[in-house]
């Protein structure tokens, strides 16, 4: 006998996000290591404001669009945080193959630094999509 798939199994939000939010962080960790970045467990020490600001952004920019797919069933905020994190990536990952030294925060240095604005597009966007769909369901 096969378990059937019962409405009452799927994830909760907060599953969904906090999953979304540790891979995200994850991903982020192991770019800011593969890019050479500073050391965030030695920075800890001496910055700790900052380092719990970068990991406080790399979580919620996982979790919040993943909180908004289940919840709301947008896809738009997930798109937009995996776009920016890919194309931030590629950019950076182009300047550091040259071996150019950047001058100024690299993309993926931005994204990381300008997380509080990516999660407020999302949410936006997010509820762009949502308003949208239920407009278009009523008529």
């Amino acid at each position: 006998m096969t378990p059937s798939l019962h409405l009452d199994t799927i994830p909760s939000p907060l599953t969904v996000g906090g999953t979304a939010g540790i891979v995200h962080a994850g991903i982020a960790a192991l770019l800011w290591t593969y890019f050479g970045f500073e050391d965030l467990l030695a920075t800890a020490a001496t910055e700790p404001l900052y380092v719990g600001y970068v990991v406080l952004g790399m979580v919620l920019l996982g979790s919040v669009p993943g909180i908004l797919y289940v919840r709301f069933d947008t896809v738009s905020p997930p798109l937009l945080v995996g776009s920016l994190l890919t194309l931030s990536t590629g950019l950076t990952w182009r300047t550091h193959r040259t071996s150019a030294t950047p001058v100024d925060p690299t993309p993926f240095g931005w994204y990381v630094l300008l997380w509080i604005g990516i999660v407020a597009v999302a949410g936006l966007v997010g509820g762009i999509e949502t308003t949208l769909r239920h407009r278009s369901a009523t008529t």
